[in-house]
């Protein structure tokens, strides 16, 4: 079905762009009301991405490419991560406002992070759709529903600190950019070496695993109660195991 790398990239874009662009039409849609109940959504999605990535995305990529080459994969994925982590920090955005300024820095370093990410996971979905079409259209569900809380994170600061409604389609088509390119190079090199494919899985969830770690739940973390933290985990992990059951 999707022999041709162009079909892989305009997906890689689609899922990418459609995914941020609802999360932040949903921030901006909320605002500031946003805060009240941001927490709570974000950790039960976070628990929604962990469930896929461990009950679906890791066993078909152990099974695809073997539990090493994931595994190192996975590390890779890590280590890329906290690198761009580091970088970012290093950032500083200077506005009139220190609270503008702390929230506009706060989305851009984000929206930069997950542009960065966007690349190996949409890289691993191209490959995946013409060596292992099932892992790569999971890897592209993974990826849609991902990219909506990242979507949603990256445009609430950036809506707290003022900017207008436009900036969350020039976000979209950013982040997906990275994502629709990587799928592209992907499918273009065609049937690769199953160890290969398995460490390109490997690098995807990785870095899926520590934004939704460090971004998404941490996000979750500062704004919920931790009475209503752990069960918002466990219905997203619910949720997610009912989906893989369900669709997957």
């Amino acid at each position: 079905m999707f022999d041709s790398p162009l079909l892989a990239a305009v997906m890689g874009l689609g899922v990418g762009g459609i995914g941020i662009g609802i999360g932040g039409l949903v921030a901006y849609g909320f605002g500031r009301y946003c805060e009240k109940v941001m927490g709570i959504l974000l950790a039960c999605l976070a628990g929604v991405i962990f469930a896929l990535l461990g009950l679906e995305l890791l066993p078909e990529s152990i099974a695809a490419g073997g539990l090493t080459s994931t595994g190192f994969g996975i590390f890779l994925g890590i280590l890329l991560i906290l690198r761009v982590e580091h970088l970012f920090h290093k950032v500083v955005i200077i506005t009139d406002n220190p609270r503008r300024s702390l929230f506009i820095r706060s989305g851009i370093l984000l929206a930069f992070g997950v542009a960065i990410h966007n690349f190996p996971v949409g890289f691993a979905m191209g490959s995946g759709l013409i060596n292992e079409e099932k892992i790569g259209m999971d890897l592209a569900i993974t990826m849609l529903l991902h990219n909506f809380p990242e979507g949603f994170a990256i445009s609430l600061p950036l809506v707290l600190g003022g900017l207008s409604w436009m900036v969350i389609p020039v976000t979209a088509g950013i982040v997906a950019i990275p994502a629709g390119l990587g799928s592209f190079i992907g499918s273009s090199l065609g049937m690769i070496n199953p160890k290969l494919l398995g460490l390109l899985f490997g690098v995807a969830i990785g870095t899926i695993f520590l934004v939704t770690w460090y971004e998404i739940l941490g996000h979750a973390i500062n704004h919920t109660r931790r009475i209503l933290l752990f069960p918002s985990i466990i219905a997203g992990l619910l949720v997610g195991i009912l989906f893989i059951h369900l669709v997957m």
